[in-house]
Formats: C-alpha cells, structure tokens, sequence
C-alpha cells in the first residue's frame, strides 16, 4: 500500500467509522474493487479472503490448472489436498512478492 493511501485510510479509520473490507494482499478498500476468494475453493470451503480483483485474478488463474473434477468436493483426498496446497501456496505467493517489495520499499540510501 502506498504511503498516501495508507494515510488515508488510518484517518478514515480514526474517525470512528467502521473500517472498509481490504484486500489483504495489497489493502485496496474501494468497494468496486474487492471481491471474496474462496481460500480452499468454492466446493471445498466456505473460508473466503477479500482480495481486489488485480490480487483475485492470478489466483484464481492458478487454481483453475486444475480441471473442475480434480478440485471437486467428490475428489479423491490427494487431489483435494494437492488443490488446497495450490491454492494456498498462490495466496502466499503473492503476499511474499508483496513483503519483498514493501522491504525494498523501505531500505534507505546512505
């Protein structure tokens, strides 16, 4: 998140309202934006995340290398677990490029 929106939405915040649904990758808080992911997968789990669509789209893109019978909830066990570990390693994926960049972000020129 950028400094200015990041303020943003700490002043939003101390106003005493309640704070707005974040992607929690990239903590985009437009409404429009955010969509809820299915963690494990529509049939496996009700567990969503908000994420924002730019965050959404390469997972879902990632879960979906698995045909629909492979990911189904009738699915044997090792394609279900074998899904679930796709589909959380995409999220972390995606958060650990997100901490990468924030840390260089920070690093001070001297």
């Amino acid at each position: 998140m950028e400094k200015q929106a990041y303020a943003n939405y700490t002043k939003r915040n101390k106003k005493g309202k309640k704070p707005p649904m974040a992607c929690c990758v990239c903590g985009e808080d437009k409404p429009t934006a955010i969509e809820d992911h299915h963690v494990e997968g529509r049939s496996n789990s009700g567990w969503t995340e908000p994420l924002c669509k730019n965050c959404h789209s390469p997972i879902t893109e990632e879960q979906n290398t698995f045909s629909p019978r492979e990911r189904a909830s009738d699915a044997c066990v090792q394609n279900k677990t074998a899904f679930i570990l796709l589909s959380m390693g995409a999220l972390l994926k995606l958060m650990g490029e997100r901490i990468v960049n924030l840390a260089k972000e920070m690093t001070v020129n001297v």
